[in-house]
């Protein structure tokens, strides 16, 4: 029974290293060697995917900011030109009453 404890927490620190591992390497702008995704135990498939989630989550919602910003500035760009235009008509008008 200690040897299938033992063999159980080796298995668990095991895997928990190997994640720890890619984090630092991916902290780092490194990748780690290719590890085939069937090798690894779904606990960490599943860790990993959650992360891969939260990081595509994260540059949608960036993504989604950037566009609202655009979409403010082109609203208050068209609110200008609006009234540029009407500064011109009633420019127009003006010169049109004066010339008659």
């Amino acid at each position: 029974m200690d040897s299938e404890l033992e063999n159980h927490l080796r298995a668990a620190f095991r895997d928990k290293l190997r994640l720890l591992q890619a984090e630092l390497h991916a902290a780092r702008g490194r990748t780690g060697p290719a590890q085939d995704p069937a090798r690894l135990p779904p606990s960490t498939r599943v860790l990993l995917k959650r992360r891969e989630v939260a990081e595509a989550e994260r540059e949608l919602q960036k993504k989604r900011e950037e566009f609202q910003q655009r979409m403010a500035s082109l609203a208050q760009r068209r609110q200008q030109l609006a009234h540029r235009e009407e500064q011109h008509r009633d420019a127009v008008l003006k010169f049109d009453a004066f010339l008659k």
